[in-house]
């Protein structure tokens, strides 16, 4: 559960009832978000591919055919048939420099990443 929370952007910032800090990017461009995983698995796609054909492939290659994590990132099958994309950080604190530098927020590299999460969602909001 999150105790607070922000989006900024494709960014959702989520601080965590033991504050704990995630990071996911939920990705505008699905295709480009694709593409990324195809050429880091090494798996070969035709660029005439639709956003679907191509999801939906990815997710029968590398997961159960409705959905697939390959690495930081998590590819669904909607209901409607549309495909979205989101990516998890494992560097948590790089997430929350790269969230800060492009929404103009000064922060201290001195804060721990539970302190820079905090401070960061309390200045979205």
């Amino acid at each position: 559960m999150a105790k607070k929370s922000a989006i900024s952007g494709e960014y959702i910032i989520q601080v965590e009832d033991n504050g704990s800090v995630v990071v996911f990017r939920i990705f505008d461009n699905v295709k480009a978000s694709l593409r990324e995983v195809a050429e880091a698995k090494g798996f070969e796609y035709d660029k005439e591919w639709t956003t679907r054909q191509f999801g939906k492939k990815l997710c029968k290659e590398y997961g159960d055919g409705t959905s697939a994590t390959v690495g930081d990132y998590v590819i669904r099958v909607k209901e409607d048939g549309g495909i979205e994309t989101y990516r998890t950080y494992d560097n948590v604190k790089g997430a929350l420099r790269e969230i800060a530098e492009k929404v103009g927020f000064v922060y201290d590299t001195e804060w721990t990443t539970r302190q820079f999460g905090s401070k960061l969602v309390d200045a979205l909001q």
